[in-house]
């Protein structure tokens, strides 16, 4: 695969996260694209999508030792751990999390998740849009060149 992933001789999955943030991003797409390349079909998870009042939920059902990346996060979010064992990594590093952790995500970050049990991930999201579809595009994007793209117009919008 590359160098982002390895498996101990107890079977316990580990992240090797290099201090570089933009080392990181390229291994995940590396991963991302190996990923990709393998024949044969690709998991889907079930999503369940909740709104309320400016909120979205996205809540996943993530099955026992499933490798996933998730999409590049447009918007900050709240990430809650409701059901099982996960390791997740971001450019900022990997934690193994269990069912009761929290965590608040900045714009920008890219997870990789390797479940070591069932597990239910959510996070929710701050949107005025009403069409799931419309808020996926709000939320995430597949590529870096979006993010910078959106990173770019907040600055210029600060120098008007």
């Amino acid at each position: 695969m590359n160098n982002l992933i390895s498996i101990q001789e107890s079977g316990e999955v580990c992240f090797h996260v290099d201090p570089d943030p933009m080392v990181v991003r390229a291994q995940i797409i590396a991963l991302k694209d190996h990923m990709m390349s393998i024949p044969g079909e690709h998991l889907e998870m079930p999503v369940e999508h909740v709104l309320l009042d400016g909120m979205y939920m996205r809540k996943l059902f993530i099955k026992k030792d499933t490798l996933l990346i998730g999409k590049i996060h447009l918007k900050g979010c709240f990430n809650f751990v409701e059901k099982g064992d996960i390791s997740v990594m971001t450019e900022t590093g990997s934690k193994r999390v269990q069912a009761g952790y929290t965590l608040a995500t900045p714009a920008g970050i890219q997870k990789v998740g390797y479940a070591h049990e069932d597990t239910i991930f959510i996070n929710v999201f701050r949107t005025d849009e009403t069409d799931i579809e419309k808020i996926e595009a709000e939320i995430a994007t597949e590529d870096y060149a979006a993010l910078d793209a959106l990173e770019m117009s907040k600055k210029e919008a600060l120098c008007l």
